[in-house]
């Protein structure tokens, strides 16, 4: 680190509406790439959650970490700073804010990050924090039709011409813009200028959308042609539907699904081998779940809606379950609140267990060294529904899971299973929207001798490299109904993706204490959450 001439500066804090107009504008999340994972601080890379306010301006904080994006109102710059929210002009790195911007998520920003060999910051012309999607789906393009080898998965790496770039998970084609003919290009990774296999015009994209028209290179006539079918879309290309108990009604609707397409300028998801399918409606700006297939409305049912409400295109809008879209881009979010077809009592039923998310199908937690007290925290955990509006995690042959613990937004590991309690034997503060434990952040582990929770860098959760990718839909009995005959899984079931089946056990008390609450907050109660364990149907 280097800190440049000391000095004195004060921070003028914007008057209040000046600051609601500042916070309503920002972005809530930044993600900073393209700094070299070869180069010295190039951990500063990472999602970074908006904070507040700090020197007047926007102030991010490195999800898992301490290092923060602040503002130095008296030299006018943007810095990097390891030890926080301060007033110190120490830092790894800069940014002089040449054009007043309300926060550091501008592209035309100039890093210079410190290099210990030259003691000196040095401009790195890859380093950026962008206001930008960190998965982009194409979709659309036949397989049929040359050039279909695109379609896929896209996750943000860098920027080109001041846009956010993006590289195919499974593929070498590269997502970017170009400026000197104000396009958006799909392209391979190592191609020039602005060979192409598509673009799109789109000087006024600040990042690909859904409004833009690609045209593909068609061998057969030699020219781009126009298909009005490919979308760039801001989504994951997959998504799991969980929480339906399975002896509900309608609890088909859980299970994996894929991106198949677009509508409405939105995902449309399917699950393979089923008629369901999850899809956008513009119309009452909701995501529905439709698991009887893309039949047409019929006229009777035509003329119902046009009497029931005036409006006979109300009847495409049919669907098994739907959920307020509140401005989500794709349906896979804990928090969208999922209204499902009640078939007993002819209505929709809000079911709170009920989630969309890309959280993964196992997760492991590791680091923990086994000699130590609560080493037996390591292993596998399977995803078994979900717990406080979060998907849940349990260990087989065990009571141990891993659940959120909405009072107090941490992530807990809780040796007597799915319960709503503040008592715990490890936890990890959730920063941001996150949707499963699987994040950078510090766990602390209950230890006797200190009658407390101490912070472990080592233990960490990971995904499990083997972990299975799709959930299996439920077993059905009737077109509308719930599962089969079996009633649903019992609370310490894990998910079927592996077949595996919790053995009952008997374990003695655990070593385990209360979560410490945050400084100047009350503890949290181990009643104030009724909200209980809800299985995945599966």
């Amino acid at each position: 680190l280097c800190a440049a001439a000391s000095m004195q500066y004060s921070q003028q804090p914007p008057a209040p509406m000046a600051q609601a107009a500042l916070i309503s504008a920002c972005p809530r999340l930044l993600h900073v790439v393209g700094r070299a994972a070869t180069r010295e601080n190039s951990d500063i890379c990472g999602e970074y959650d908006y904070v507040g306010l700090h020197g007047g301006r926007t102030a991010y904080r490195l999800r898992g970490g301490t290092t923060v994006i602040r503002y130095i109102p008296k030299m006018r710059r943007w810095v990097f700073d390891r030890h926080g929210l301060r007033d110190s002009v120490v830092c790894v790195a800069y940014a002089d804010d040449i054009s007043n911007t309300d926060h550091p998520g501008h592209a035309m920003l100039m890093w210079h990050v410190w290099e210990s060999q030259a003691q000196a910051h040095l401009p790195d012309v890859e380093l950026a924090a962008v206001d930008a999607p960190a998965t982009l789906s194409v979709v659309g393009r036949s397989r049929d039709r040359h050039n279909s080898g695109v379609v896929g998965e896209y996750t943000l790496f860098g920027v080109h011409h001041g846009r956010p770039a993006y590289r195919q998970r499974c593929g070498d084609a590269i997502v970017k813009f170009y400026l000197p003919d104000c396009r958006w290009l799909i392209s391979a990774s190592t191609a020039v200028a602005n060979v192409c296999t598509a673009f799109a015009d789109g000087a006024d994209a600040h990042s690909p959308n859904a409004d833009l028209v690609w045209h593909f290179w068609e061998s057969r006539q030699s020219a781009f042609l126009p298909d009005w079918d490919v979308k760039a879309l801001s989504c994951p290309s997959f998504l799991h539907m969980i929480g339906r108990a399975a002896h509900a009604s309608n609890a088909r609707i859980c299970g994996t699904y894929h991106i198949a397409g677009a509508h409405d300028g939105r995902p449309v998801y399917v699950q393979p081998g089923t008629m369901n399918s999850i899809k956008y409606s513009a119309q009452n700006d909701r995501w529905l779940i439709d698991c009887d297939g893309p039949a047409k409305p019929s006229l009777f049912s035509k003329l119902y809606q046009w009497i029931l409400n005036g409006d006979s295109s109300a009847a495409s809008e049919r669907c098994s379950a739907f959920a307020a879209a509140r401005g989500r881009p794709h349906p896979a979010s804990c928090a969208l609140e999922w209204h499902v077809w009640e078939a007993q009592r002819s209505c929709f039923d809000a079911d709170p267990f009920v989630k969309a998310t890309t959280a993964p199908l196992a997760v492991r937690v590791c680091g923990r060294e086994a000699l130590r007290e609560n080493g037996d925290i390591v292993g596998e955990y399977f995803l078994t529904g979900t717990h406080c509006g979060h998907p849940a995690y349990m260990q087989t042959g065990t009571k141990l899971a891993i659940r959120y613990w909405a009072p107090m937004s941490r992530w807990v590991i809780d040796r007597d299973g799915l319960r709503n309690s503040d008592v715990c034997v490890a936890y990890m503060d959730a920063l941001g929207e996150v949707e499963h434990p699987a994040q950078l952040g510090v766990w602390h582990v209950f230890e006797t001798s200190r009658g407390c929770h101490l912070a472990d860098p080592s233990v960490a959760i990971v995904v499990s490299e083997d972990a299975p990718t799709t959930l299996a839909p439920p077993p059905t009995c009737d077109a509308r109904g719930g599962g089969g005959g079996g009633g649903g899984m019992r609370p310490q079931q894990p998910a079927t993706p592996r077949k595996r089946v919790l053995a009952s056990s008997h374990l003695s008390d655990a070593k385990r204490s209360r979560v410490v609450p945050h400084p100047g907050g009350a503890a949290a109660s181990g009643t104030g959450n009724n909200i209980i364990f809800a299985t995945l149907g599966a």
